[in-house]
């Protein structure tokens, strides 16, 4: 006769020891996979401070799927994402006139090690910065361009092209036109009548065998307004069939 009870015992072993044998196939599946960056559900970083430089970013690249970017604040590293192609959070510089980004990794022995992968000095007075971040191809570190952008480098009522490209690249705001060579800075000043006036910004380049305008943009000129506008080729704009080059405009009243 057979023991019914001492049969579903061993049944019982069995389950139990294929379960514990798969844990550990299950847990490095779960370590493998990297949960896309949300730049949502990040954490804010700290309030501003007085004596922090300001440090506005542009990438004009498209971050790799799931990268991941830390910034140092207050011996504490907080996770960050760049947004692909546009202008990211504000980040302030404590005790230092360094801006750096880190990557995280794990040691052979086990412990969290964050690497600079793109570090560039502030210099000169004044607490703005802006910072145009760029990818070389095949490259995981980053290549950085700082601008002070304090009143007295750029005042207010101005257009501001920076054209990073290595095309050249021409500029129509009104009834101005510039040529603005590759790599190069353009600055246009305009004035109004104390009163907001609306105007647009042609950016013209030779596409294809024919100037082409690649991008136009409404401007809405405010008295004391300072506008920013960064040029750059973008793998998003060509991915979609239309011309290559990206525009990102950043407007403030310093």
């Amino acid at each position: 006769m057979i023991n019914i009870s001492h049969l579903m015992s061993k049944q019982t072993i069995i389950a139990l020891l294929i379960t514990c044998l798969s844990l550990p196939q299950l847990s490095a599946q779960d370590q493998g996979q990297q949960k896309p960056v949300n730049p949502s559900e990040l954490y804010d970083l700290p309030p501003t401070k007085k004596g922090d430089l300001l440090c506005r970013c542009v990438s004009t690249f498209l971050p790799k799927k799931n990268e991941t970017f830390y910034f140092k604040m207050d011996d504490t590293y907080h996770e960050v994402a760049l947004a692909g192609e546009g202008i990211s959070i504000q980040f302030p510089v404590r005790g230092s006139t360094t801006f750096t980004l880190y990557s995280k990794s794990i040691s052979e022995e086990d412990e969290i090690v964050y690497s600079p992968i793109v570090e560039q000095a502030l210099k000169g007075s004044g607490e703005n910065y802006l910072i145009i971040l760029s990818r070389p191809p095949k490259k995981t570190s980053l290549q950085a361009k700082t601008y002070n952008i304090n009143t007295n480098n750029y005042p207010a009522n101005s257009i501001y092209l920076f054209n990073e490209t290595p095309a050249t690249l021409g500029l129509q705001v009104n009834k101005t036109r510039a040529v603005v060579k590759p790599f190069k800075a353009y600055t246009h000043s305009y004035q109004n009548a104390g009163r907001n006036t609306y105007t647009s910004a042609k950016i013209v380049m030779n596409y294809q065998g024919e100037g082409k305008i690649m991008s136009s943009k409404r401007l809405r000129l405010i008295p004391g307004r300072r506008i920013i506008m960064i040029c750059f080729p973008s793998k998003t704009r060509t991915k979609m069939g239309s011309t290559p080059l990206g525009v990102v405009t950043l407007q403030d009243k310093p």
